[in-house]
């Protein structure tokens, strides 16, 4: 099922506006999943500066028509019959790194991969676990990452925020009340344009050291060589989704071209051609199990969109 408004009117409105150069329609949205699975967005934007945006959201809020915004495409399961609505994908502008000794402005659409190769250049210190996470700022910050005991919440100072008004908004870390894998503007209809981050002068050397460190864990712990979307479970408290998963025996169970990584139980994996109802099938067949077994009712950690 289509949008409730006409393509054609907002084609109309994109052009009037002068943005229709960064709009496609029907977008292939398994090329922007670390998955590789996903149908078409109705509509896909790529606002490269804050004044497009604004315009890409003033038009679909005034059609009433939901947005999300995806950046590298990770810890997300698109469903095979796509995404209604707006997709937004921060480009450009929002890729920029700012540096004032141990103060760093970072755009939302910035690689954490990309962000902490910058910060080790200036011998910077406190983003050594971002090397080992494949998403962009803005999810992290959402989704408070955390790698080997780290997490987004020891360093950002402030985040800016654009609402669904189209309002900018900046609010301190004190008023995002971060927790495990979230933050009060998890859920909410904003799109995170930037956040200051504060870390610490460090020694070059021992910064390389540890980043070495966490790319090794990674590669020796999970998945890279396929296609997966990270962890698709929270660890329960005093527990570790993967050893869970493991014991009721899901480890390697596959459907169609979907796995259940055989090196680490929490990811799921593509192996070509896999269908978001094949990863779907698999992870709401752990659930059931280790409810079973177990008693736990897992939390899902890959926020699943689109239209079934």
């Amino acid at each position: 099922m289509k949008m409730n408004i006409n393509i054609d009117i907002i084609k109309n409105e994109c052009k009037k506006q002068g943005i229709d150069r960064i709009i496609k329609y029907d977008e292939l949205l398994k090329n922007y999943s670390s998955l590789r699975i996903g149908g078409p967005a109705d509509v896909f934007c790529s606002p490269g500066n804050i004044e497009d945006l604004k315009k890409v959201v003033s038009i679909f809020k005034e059609y009433n028509t939901p947005f999300w915004v995806i950046g590298n495409g990770t810890n997300l399961l698109i469903l095979d019959n796509g995404i209604r609505g707006l997709v937004i994908n921060l480009n450009k502008d929002f890729k920029k790194i700012e540096f004032s000794d141990k103060i760093v402005k970072v755009g939302a659409g910035v690689s954490l991969v990309y962000l902490s190769k910058m910060v080790l250049n200036r011998e910077l210190s406190g983003l050594e676990f971002t090397c080992a996470l494949p998403g962009t700022l803005g999810g992290a910050i959402i989704n408070n990452a955390s790698f080997k005991g780290n997490c987004m919440a020891d360093v950002v100072q402030n985040v800016t925020f654009l609402t669904r008004e189209n309002k900018i908004e900046r609010t301190s870390k004190s008023n995002l009340n971060f927790n495990y894998r979230e933050c009060d503007l998890k859920g909410k209809p904003v799109i995170i344009l930037e956040a200051t981050l504060l870390l610490k002068k460090g020694n070059k050397e021992e910064i390389e050291s540890k980043i070495k460190q966490n790319i090794e864990i990674r590669k020796t712990r999970q998945p890279l060589d396929k296609f997966s979307a990270g962890s698709i479970f929270k660890n329960p408290p005093g527990y570790y989704a993967g050893e869970l998963i493991e014991k009721v025996g899901a480890k390697g169970l596959s459907r169609g071209q979907a796995e259940v990584s055989t090196r680490h139980a929490n990811f799921i994996v593509n192996n070509g051609g896999a269908s978001a109802r094949d990863i779907l099938y698999l992870i709401e067949e752990i659930e059931k199990r280790v409810k079973k077994n177990f008693g736990i009712k897992l939390e899902r950690e890959i926020e699943i969109l689109g239209e079934p």
